[in-house]
């Protein structure tokens, strides 16, 4: 399975990021020239209930305040997903909601809500995006001057980039890292010379033998899932002309999920451990092994 650990699965995505340091490296690489030296960050819980059983509620992959108190939640979508933009606009959304108190009186309000920024890091192409990283935020549509600065969104496009080896930035380490992390033999020797504290704290936490034998476990079964989730992007594509593109990948997934899982529960692991780590409720995994 190699040596490191590959950013793009579920597990070690969370699992590398979910340190201050690391998270201070990445943060101040996506959003340098944007917003100040992000000094500290605290880790917040992802998940968001529907504020009524009629409405949907929401799962982040990360989610972190920083020292100003501006929210700042990232998510990896590795395939292309139907209406993407739409469900990062309901992301930042649901936390702008979060953030407003039930039976607010807008006179009362002192000053504006603090800053939320999404950032998805994308490992497909997505229609739109035609650059590595793409900024968008609420603009006057006459002037393109930015009219309301308390929301912003940045995709990153990890198929657009290539590494110039003359010029680099800690950004394009990063950017390098989220597509070879897993694969070493692809990074360029040079990057090591030039990563920050960050992004030397990323490289020995990344290193597959220092895994328990239980976060090994849930890593193999992430990486299963990645596999069958890139396999059925394929699939779903040819089997478009029959059944639909979306159809064929929905499929895909639910059927190595229920392999995966059920690999984890014979191995003698919690419903609650496997469902927490698959970023599923535990009825949603019950139902997948009924």
């Amino acid at each position: 399975m190699g040596t490191y650990i590959d950013l793009r699965c579920d597990f070690g995505f969370k699992y590398c990021l979910s340190d201050e340091i690391i998270m201070k490296s990445f943060l101040n690489a996506i959003l340098e020239g944007d917003e100040d030296t992000i000094t500290s960050v605290k880790f917040e819980n992802v998940e968001m209930p529907a504020s009524l059983k009629s409405k949907r509620g929401v799962t982040f992959d990360l989610l972190c305040t920083t020292n100003k108190g501006d929210t700042i939640m990232i998510e990896m979508q590795n395939s292309c997903q139907k209406f993407f933009k739409t469900r990062a606009n309901f992301y930042v959304y649901k936390l702008m909601d979060n953030k407003i108190s039930k039976g607010l009186k807008w006179i009362k309000m002192e000053e504006d809500i603090s800053k939320i920024i999404g950032i998805f890091i994308m490992g497909e192409t997505m229609a739109g995006i035609d650059k590595v990283v793409t900024r968008t935020g609420e603009c006057d549509l006459d002037t393109g001057d930015l009219f309301w600065d308390r929301h912003r969104k940045y995709f990153v496009s990890l198929p657009k980039f290539s590494l110039d080896v003359n010029n680099i930035t800690t950004r394009d380490i990063w950017f390098d890292f989220f597509k070879n992390l897993g694969r070493m033999e692809n990074i360029d020797p040079s990057v090591y010379d030039r990563a920050d504290e960050g992004l030397l704290r990323l490289i020995e936490k990344a290193k597959i033998g220092a895994l328990s034998e239980e976060e090994y476990k849930v890593y193999e079964a992430s990486m299963k899932i990645l596999a069958d989730e890139m396999d059925m992007e394929e699939h779903g594509y040819e089997r478009g002309v029959e059944v639909g593109r979306k159809e064929g990948i929905e499929e895909g997934k639910k059927e190595g999920m229920i392999s995966t899982i059920k690999m984890l529960v014979d191995g003698g692991m919690p419903i609650s451990e496997i469902a927490k780590h698959l970023k599923i409720s535990d009825e949603e995994l019950n139902a997948l092994l009924a």
